[in-house]
């Protein structure tokens, strides 16, 4: 979704991770079973690319949260790191005690390819015994199904398939066809020409009140909406209370406004050409478009640029 990659190579300071929070404290609506629990689309979670890669500061973005006193936060991890019981314990240990509420662990066939499966059982296993019932599993289909199979180690995207028989990407598991997936997965899917898209509303909304993004360049992302920027979120008291200045921005004006056909004749008549093959979604199209815009003006809402330079 967001072209994560080892070839990105920037960290947010501690300056601009306190501005972002500052920001962010009261505006945040807590699991509805209170500020101590967690829940998938409330609270605040730290995410990235792989929060563990720098743990420290990790550490310093928990405390700072619980300092501001935003509620229900948790960290979204592959759980790569978890080698042994003793680092996990600690770790983890380590988060709780400056504040952090839960944890989310990511499961899928994506990360079995890099991320051997006990690392994963590892992790679920001593998040419960720190977390308890603030652990959150996502996503729980992979896991059974990985559990049924037997599965131990790494495995192929591949082998996983063939392993599966039938136990295909997209049963009773979400994949949203956005950033670089619709790249990676379009030969699972029909494609249809950009006409067959222009009239569907974009799903997940593109304008929402839940589950929006900030990165650590200062972005505010629009939901799951990567290489797009609603502006600076180190001034988000400034959005909220002026709104958007769409004139400055043609490509979110198209957006927001939902005129889709008019974002696809813009791209045009700067010498945009559909692709022959087809598209597998909406957001595949979206991607196209804007990929080919970011090579031919200066768009400040195509941020950030790393995005577009790491899908492949």
């Amino acid at each position: 979704m967001y072209a994560c990659s080892p070839r990105w190579r920037h960290w947010i300071s501690e300056e601009v991770l306190e501005e972002i929070l500052r920001q962010l404290a009261g505006k945040i609506a807590p699991s509805p079973y209170g500020p101590d629990s967690v829940s998938l689309n409330y609270g605040l979670h730290f995410t990235g690319g792989e929060p563990f890669l720098n743990f420290e500061l990790l550490l310093k973005a928990v405390e700072t949260a619980e300092r501001l006193k935003i509620p229900s936060t948790f960290v979204e991890t592959n759980c790569y790191w978890a080698l042994d019981d003793k680092t996990v314990r600690e770790k983890l240990k380590l988060l709780k005690e400056v504040g952090l509420k839960g944890i989310l662990i990511s499961v899928n066939p994506y990360y079995l390819e890099y991320v051997p499966f006990e690392r994963t059982e590892r992790a679920i296993r001593i998040s419960r015994e720190i977390f308890g019932r603030n652990v959150m599993v996502y996503q729980l289909n992979y896991y059974l199904i990985f559990k049924k199979l037997g599965v131990k180690g790494r495995l192929k995207l591949e082998d996983y398939l063939e392993m599966s028989k039938g136990e295909n990407l997209a049963r009773n598991a979400e994949i949203l066809l956005m950033g670089r997936a619709v790249y990676k997965l379009k030969d699972f899917y029909p494609r249809h020409p950009a006409d067959h898209f222009l009239d569907q509303l974009c799903w997940p909304p593109f304008l929402r009140e839940w589950h929006n993004h900030f990165d650590c360049y200062g972005n505010f992302l629009p939901g799951y909406c990567s290489g797009i920027s609603l502006g600076d979120c180190r001034k988000l008291d400034e959005i909220l209370r002026d709104g958007l200045n769409l004139d400055e921005k043609p490509i979110l004006k198209f957006l927001v406004n939902q005129d889709f056909r008019g974002l696809l004749q813009f791209a045009k008549k700067l010498g945009f050409k559909e692709s022959e093959e087809g598209y597998v979604s909406k957001c595949h199209l979206c991607l196209d478009i804007r990929r080919f815009l970011i090579d031919h003006g200066e768009f400040e809402e195509l941020k950030p640029r790393e995005f577009y330079f790491h899908l492949f």
